[in-house]
């Protein structure tokens, strides 16, 4: 739904640009015909009802102007939400990856010869709780570290 509420704001923008230009060449129009008819000599009442269709041309095109910079400011805040968002997300992904990369790291060392080699001395179920519990540490101190950082 947003994507189409944006999408809506953008079509409702572009036409007020055309309704814009579509108010200014009325009053070219207007302009000329005021100018023209001071020289074909319309009576007081034409011409003052030519003067007004150009002062209400003149509001109106000042109100298409405000609605068009509202919609654009509109847009634009919608942007800028949209944008923040992400960048939340994304900084929430950025901390998940760093906290479970070095732990992969340190998962697969453990799962490989090496670390069988290493604890050769020691029976498998005291070495293997203890780089479980070393893990869990790492974690927390990472997760501690990356919260005071973040604020």
């Amino acid at each position: 739904m947003e994507n189409q509420h944006l999408i809506q704001m953008f079509n409702l923008s572009e036409s007020l640009i055309y309704y814009i230009n579509a108010i200014h060449s009325n009053g070219a129009v207007l302009t000329r015909l005021r100018n023209h008819a001071e020289k074909e000599h319309f009576s007081a009442e034409s011409i003052s009802l030519i003067d007004d269709l150009i002062i209400e041309n003149n509001q109106c095109y000042k109100q298409a102007e405000i609605y068009s910079t509202v919609f654009s400011g509109l847009i634009d805040a919608r942007g800028n939400l949209m944008n923040n968002s992400m960048n939340n997300l994304l900084r929430k992904l950025t901390l998940i990856n760093v906290v479970f990369l070095p732990l992969n790291l340190i998962a697969s060392i453990g799962g490989m010869s090496e670390f069988s080699m290493m604890t050769s001395g020691t029976p498998w179920w005291v070495s293997y709780p203890l780089f479980l519990t070393a893990m869990m540490l790492g974690a927390g101190v990472m997760v501690l570290g990356l919260r005071r950082l973040a604020k």
